[in-house]
């Protein structure tokens, strides 16, 4: 049996995917999405913006993002999206490109990665891999992606206690990424949505770079949760560990990155304050909001993006 945390835990997890479904899910209206750079040395301690864009190629988000007097600073990682990964991702490869030539706030290139859904562990290997492909594989001689968002990751190590099938499936496709990208300094994102398990992050079988440890409404990123799991709100932590929450600092904060919609302009500063505070190494506020399974904030750039870029610069080292 699990612990009564874990049991909340899932309970709460639960309760956040029938409100959602698919969170990343690809209709005629949206597509792709944006993020930042490479993790952080652990030994740094500092907070960057990473943006979901789903849109099509051209779309005016992703021309803002790469012009330089819309955007002055652009964000650290852009993920982009067409069809959840089972397009043709090609025809985002001219965006991605402008976008990797650009410098983003930690004085490196914007990392543009390619989104992949995951269907919570059920989806298989060749699928996942499949869609990996339609990113990863050269074409004109040259890569355009230097990483992978694995969505809808299971928050257990396996369905059953003590199982680790989930753990390991993640595990097989990061080194699958790693693979397909032996000379990049690539960036590969599992998206649990809320608290990791530990054993995602277990020596030698860590299935990520980073693990985007809540997405939800500023609202709720602003309360902590009942500790029952009756509610939505921030669980404690960024990881949980024998049955308790805990931030993760020892995995360093460059590991978590929180995703926090419908922040209006009062709420913006305080939310990228908070990740700070909570140990993420990135953050996305954006006054954009999810309406239904078919309108999510991810297609449309946060109003106060370049101040955010700024302000979170300004955090940290």
């Amino acid at each position: 049996m699990k612990g009564s945390v874990e049991s909340a835990h899932e309970a709460k997890r639960t309760k956040q995917l029938a409100s959602r479904g698919r969170r990343f899910q690809w209709a005629p209206t949206m597509l792709a999405v944006a993020v930042g750079a490479a993790a952080l040395p652990a030994s740094a301690r500092g907070i960057e913006v990473g943006v979901p864009a789903y849109v099509y190629p051209g779309d005016p988000y992703l021309k803002a993002l790469e012009d330089p007097v819309q955007t002055p600073v652009p964000p650290s990682i852009v993920i982009v999206n067409i069809g959840n990964g089972d397009a043709d991702e090609s025809i985002l490869d001219h965006d991605a490109d402008l976008l990797r030539a650009r410098t983003a706030a930690n004085g490196g290139p914007v990392k543009v990665i390619g989104y992949v859904y995951t269907s919570y562990g059920q989806r298989t290997d060749d699928a996942i891999r499949y869609s990996v492909d339609r990113y990863l594989t050269a074409r004109n001689g040259s890569i355009h992606y230097e990483g992978i968002f694995f969505d809808e990751v299971p928050s257990s190590c396996g369905p059953t206690t003590g199982d680790m099938s989930w753990r390991d499936k993640y595990r097989r496709a990061r080194e699958y990424v790693w693979a397909k990208l032996p000379n990049t300094q690539d960036l590969v994102v599992d998206n649990i949505g809320t608290a990791v398990a530990s054993c995602y992050l277990d020596t030698d079988h860590d299935t990520a770079d980073v693990f985007v440890t809540f997405e939800d409404t500023a609202a709720h990123y602003l309360v902590n949760a009942p500790s029952d799991g009756s509610g939505p709100g921030w669980v404690g932590g960024n990881v949980i560990s024998g049955g308790q929450y805990v931030s993760g600092s020892q995995y360093g904060s460059s590991r978590f990155w929180h995703l926090v919609y419908n922040a209006g302009n009062a709420d913006w500063a305080t939310v990228v304050n908070t990740a700070f505070q909570r140990q993420a190494g990135y953050v996305l506020a954006t006054d954009a909001y999810m309406v239904g399974p078919y309108v999510n904030p991810w297609t449309v750039m946060p109003s106060y993006l370049n101040g955010e870029v700024a302000y979170a610069g300004s955090l940290g080292p």
